[in-house]
């Protein structure tokens, strides 16, 4: 057990547990609450993202397929809340942005795919004008009009102004320059968010304090990726045609290689599909490949649940990193039993190791729940197995994990009774109470194995020290504190040491707690205390005090870790204190401050967990 978090204060619990009823014929697991919220907001690996803004309706041509992938749009099943009329979400990732602009700086600096070129007082730059013309109508005429070669275009500007609206395209910012050159510049161009942003800027000199509504680089490189988008909306100024499965898209060479890992590979290669202006590609869905156009050009997934799942395999196979990333992660939000099923075909896939990781911690945290799905016999044997060997499995008694095991082999009658014995095996027989035992032998075992193997597990089982503890991975601790009484005169210490098995969803943003006990600290308990965890699983805690007078401050240790049935005292403070935090830093503990005898103290000591010392370091320059 990995205690990630302790506390020390006064609470009146019981033990949430339900109880299945007694019978001869198989019992099922009674339909509870899922013990951890199905959907993990509150995972700090997992940011939340937010959804798609709304923003005004595109223009789509009749020949072009609306680029905001629906991947739900060729099925005719319902999804899993029998909403099958509702629009799917759009998730957008807040990096493709970012991502795409800076290929794009990549590509111009390195002149690849370059279709533009600009003289400005002498000097010649090349560049994407698909990029120019996101912020500027000049450009996006000339995207109307290309057709073969060019000559440069000539610009009356001056070169400051010119380079700050480059700058604004490729980066999201101005480039240092006057702000008259940038305003004659974004005139000329027709780039009326560049002259907004040079004019923010001069208002920002003159008042500083108004600051509060400058769009971010962010925001910015957001919008010029909108503007790409809406180029391929109209079909404006489109070089290439794809095709795959019947299906026929019009993009932009330039964009498609910022936006898209694999199509970027394909033309850059210098192979033939790089260099034409039709690409048949035999090897990609057409499903597949307008995912991919899409999301290369807006950062946007319109996809319930099955869309996603879809959408991140064709992200892993045709590597789109940003596209994969946003799919495991609304993915892992939104985990079921049938859902974390549904993922096993994919577990072992390189690339989508965060999302299986969430998968298994649910299947853990849900297994009798994941037992009752219609899918849960196809769970390959050997992944039940590590899911009832783990520790960490979280059943609220024993006989939980044996149905799950039960019903497993009861769907599944062609399995060799070696491989159900080693099944059967990962089973913790020898912690199940007496009650949780008859109910096995009343249950037996399907009638496809033999009778007697159910009596030779449990004979093996029965041998004293091999009950080995189920435990979360990581868990809540409450130890001890000031346990309170409506009489205050029958105030006192506690003892207690509670840990959190679960947390339960209940109605709107109720979560309610399902409690364990840890053995009880030394009587007469304690409060004001510091505790602390070492090593993932060892608990400290240090001073406090027992009672409610100025003297009855305390310097010992106490530490307990999940192997021992009781709390052993370790080597005590320097000094007696209370009131101080605890704190666990690379394999020691350190002590801070405190109060002793009602006096503030001002010492810093640390303890060495192989030495069983404690020692004193420097004063700390003013009182804690």
């Amino acid at each position: 057990m990995s205690v990630v978090d302790t506390a020390h204060h006064s609470l009146d619990l019981e033990s949430v547990s339900s109880q299945a009823q007694d019978c001869l014929e198989l019992p099922l697991p009674v339909p509870r609450a899922s013990s951890w919220p199905p959907s993990p907001d509150k995972d700090p690996t997992l940011p939340s993202f937010p959804r798609e803004e709304p923003g005004p309706e595109p223009l789509v041509p009749g020949n072009l397929p609306f680029p905001a992938l629906s991947l739900e749009e060729e099925e005719e099943e319902e999804d899993e809340d029998g909403d099958d009329a509702a629009e799917p979400e759009g998730l957008r990732s807040e990096e493709h942005p970012r991502q795409f602009f800076a290929e794009a700086r990549r590509l111009r600096e390195q002149k690849l795919l370059l279709d533009e070129e600009v003289s400005v007082a002498g000097r010649v730059y090349g560049l994407h004008r698909v990029i120019l013309a996101a912020v500027s109508s000049l450009f996006r005429g000339r995207l109307l009009g290309c057709g073969g070669s060019r000559a440069p275009l000539i610009l009356d500007v001056a070169p400051g102004g010119w380079e700050a609206v480059l700058t604004f395209a490729y980066e999201g910012v101005l480039g240092p320059a006057p702000q008259g050159d940038v305003l004659a510049a974004a005139e000329a161009l027709g780039a009326p968010r560049v002259k907004a942003a040079a004019l923010r800027r001069c208002e920002e000199a003159g008042d500083a304090g108004e600051d509060g509504k400058k769009p971010s680089q962010a925001e910015e490189l957001r919008e010029n990726l909108r503007g790409v988008e809406l180029l391929y909306r109209e079909g404006v100024g489109c070089d290439l045609k794809l095709e795959a499965g019947g299906c026929q898209l019009r993009v932009h060479r330039a964009a498609l290689a910022c936006g898209s890992e694999f199509f970027g590979a394909m033309l850059l290669s210098g192979m033939r599909e790089s260099q034409g202006t039709e690409v048949s590609l035999r090897t990609i869905s057409s499903q597949d490949l307008r995912l991919l156009v899409s999301f290369a050009y807006s950062g946007v997934v319109r996809a319930r649940w099955p869309g996603l799942l879809r959408a991140a395999q064709a992200a892993l196979q045709y590597q789109s990193s940003s596209c994969l990333d946003l799919c495991q992660k609304a993915l892992a939000r939104g985990l079921s039993p049938a859902r974390c099923l549904a993922l096993f075909p994919m577990a072992e896939a390189p690339g989508l190791e965060m999302l299986w990781n969430k998968a298994r911690h649910y299947l853990l945290t849900h297994l009798p729940a994941v037992a009752l799905c219609p899918t849960f016999p196809s769970l390959p044997a050997a992944c039940l197995a590590e899911l009832l060997d783990s520790d960490e499995l979280h059943v609220q008694e024993e006989f939980e994990a044996f149905v799950a095991a039960r019903n497993w082999l009861a769907a599944n009658p062609e399995i060799q009774e070696s491989e159900a014995k080693a099944l059967l095996r990962c089973v913790r027989f020898g912690r199940m109470s007496t009650r949780e035992l008859r109910r096995v032998r009343a249950a037996g075992l399907p009638p496809s194995l033999s009778p007697d193997l159910l009596h030779q597990l449990l004979v093996e089982a029965d041998v004293p020290g091999q009950e080995r503890r189920r435990e979360p991975d990581r868990a809540l601790v409450v130890i001890g504190g000031d346990e309170l009484r409506s009489d205050m005169a029958l105030r006192q210490p506690s003892g207690r040491v509670w840990w959190a098995r679960a947390f339960r969803c209940g109605m709107g943003l109720v979560r309610t707690v399902e409690w364990g006990w840890l053995p009880a600290l030394p009587a007469p308990g304690r409060f004001r205390h510091g505790a602390a965890s070492l090593a993932g699983s060892e608990l400290y805690v240090c001073g406090g005090q027992d009672f409610y007078s100025h003297s009855n401050t305390l310097a010992s240790t106490l530490r307990w870790e999940p192997t021992q049935e009781d709390w052993e005292e370790m080597a005590p403070l320097c000094q007696a204190r209370s009131f101080f935090p605890l704190v666990a830093l690379d394999g020691q503990l350190y002590a801070l401050g405190g109060r002793d005898n009602g006096v503030a103290l001002n010492s810093v000591e640390t303890y060495n967990p192989e030495l069983n010392v404690w020692s004193c370091l420097i004063l700390c320059p003013v009182l804690l």
